[in-house]
């Protein structure tokens, strides 16, 4: 079994990362967890090298207790998050996807879309969310 997670660093991301936890130790599944950064402006090196770096500790600490196996994955696209992380599930064939998700406001989510939305809609696997 294979389970994906969106991480993007939030404490919704890190709620879906110990539900995912938790499935892993029963399914005995290996959790892929991505984090989907939009090219829309100028990445530095040292900004993707910094990200890199936060999301193996913060995967490592949450996950390392169980000694499941895991990867994480920094995905830089010029698409949005939403879609990137269908794409990615799809690649790498998931059986799950575990997502967070904020509360926003209804103009914010007609101006800026919904990543979670986009998932739960288009993914090719079965999609929990965590508030």
């Amino acid at each position: 079994m294979k389970i994906i997670v969106g991480y993007d660093g939030s404490n919704a991301a890190k709620e879906a990362l110990e539900i995912a936890r938790e499935h892993a130790v029963v399914g005995e599944a290996k959790i892929e967890v991505a984090n989907c950064m939009a090219q829309n402006r100028k990445l530095r090196y040292e900004d993707i090298r910094k990200v890199e770096e936060n999301l193996e500790g913060e995967v490592h600490y949450i996950l390392n207790s169980e000694k499941i196996p895991y990867q994480t994955n920094v995905v830089i696209s010029d698409i949005e998050s939403g879609k990137e992380l269908v794409q990615f599930a799809e690649q790498n064939k998931a059986d799950e996807i575990i997502i967070g998700i904020r509360k926003r406001s209804k103009v914010g989510k007609l101006m800026f879309g919904s990543t979670a939305q986009y998932v739960i809609l288009n993914a090719p696997c079965p999609v929990v969310s965590v508030k």
